[in-house]
């Protein structure tokens, strides 16, 4: 089983479209997917679920706030697979009449309230303090295991809020590896070795720190804890054209492709994510760009951005 994570700590980068469109990618090849939502503002949970279908999650309390409402409420247990939603493009086909697809994919869905949980996460503590932050960070680590998702899966993958908090490092302490989305201007570009570097020298090294210094034995960690997440791929993503010029981009994105390239080598994807507007139309839609519309280049880069990344993921 292999455990993905597609971060920035930049919004409006892309994480949703690119989680959606491998997760789908994936379980069109029948991989059976687990793709959960740990994004409090619940975009992509919309998409896979559509609006009824979300609310009713939300409302009989099917999300993964719950997992970290059991840490903050000792009243709460962890729960098991009854927050995921099996067959979820299926089952809101029930609401939306649509066509059911992707049957081995399944989905965890989030919610608002999670960003009020990520507060009561960061306030609360028991008994030893280091320990207590390890078991806050491994959370998610704890659910893989407590669901024996890896008798269950091929891949499981996070979609991540625009920031780095505990919800996010959670989801980078149970992942292999971690893909980060970029828009190629000079502030993300910079944003990218920030980035890499948070995680190396403060998340994953912070981890460590917690596990040795509250002695946690090692059958109690977690077999879904990762040590040592690494970057499976940087995707230049939305990037916009420009008709007249030789690369076919803009002249700022063609220069902070090359930038990243300089920097980044192969951890830079070779296609380029080009901002075709038929991609957020296809998410409307809860479909991906393959399944709606006839933009053949739109589908054709997608395609070859997953193929990418899967390569990379399999490693």
């Amino acid at each position: 089983m292999k455990k993905v994570s597609i971060i920035n700590f930049k919004g409006g980068v892309g994480k949703t479209t690119l989680s959606f469109h491998l997760a789908t990618h994936l379980a069109g090849q029948e991989k059976n997917v687990l793709l959960i939502d740990v994004d409090h503002q619940s975009s992509l949970s919309i998409v896979i679920l559509g609006a009824p279908l979300w609310e009713k999650c939300v409302t009989e309390q099917r999300t993964v706030n719950r997992i970290f409402q059991s840490f903050c409420n000792r009243k709460v247990p962890m729960p098991g697979q009854e927050i995921i939603i099996k067959n979820a493009i299926g089952e809101r086909g029930q609401y939306t009449n649509s066509k059911v697809l992707y049957s081995t994919l399944d989905f965890v869905s989030a919610q608002f309230e999670l960003d009020d949980t990520e507060i009561d996460l960061a306030s609360t503590t028991y008994g030893n303090a280091n320990l207590s932050d390890w078991e806050k960070r491994t959370l998610l680590a704890h659910w893989l295991d407590h669901i024996g998702a890896q008798d269950h899966y091929d891949y499981v993958l996070f979609d991540c809020p625009p920031a780095t908090k505990i919800v996010s490092q959670n989801a980078l302490a149970a992942s292999d590896s971690y893909i980060i989305p970029v828009i190629p201007d000079e502030l993300s570009s910079r944003g990218v070795t920030h980035f890499r570097n948070l995680v190396h020298s403060k998340i994953d090294s912070k981890l460590a720190y917690l596990r040795s210094s509250a002695q946690v034995p090692p059958k109690d960690v977690p077999m879904n804890f990762v040590a040592d997440t690494s970057l499976a791929g940087i995707v230049s993503f939305l990037v916009k054209h420009a008709g007249n010029a030789r690369s076919g981009f803009t002249n700022i994105h063609t220069e902070q492709i090359a930038a990243l390239r300089r920097t980044w080598g192969n951890d830079m994807i070779e296609t380029i994510g080009m901002n075709y507007i038929a991609i957020p139309e296809a998410l409307n839609a809860g479909l991906p760009i393959w399944k709606h519309g006839s933009n053949y280049k739109a589908r054709r880069m997608m395609r070859l951005i997953c193929e990418e990344l899967k390569t990379r993921i399999d490693q």
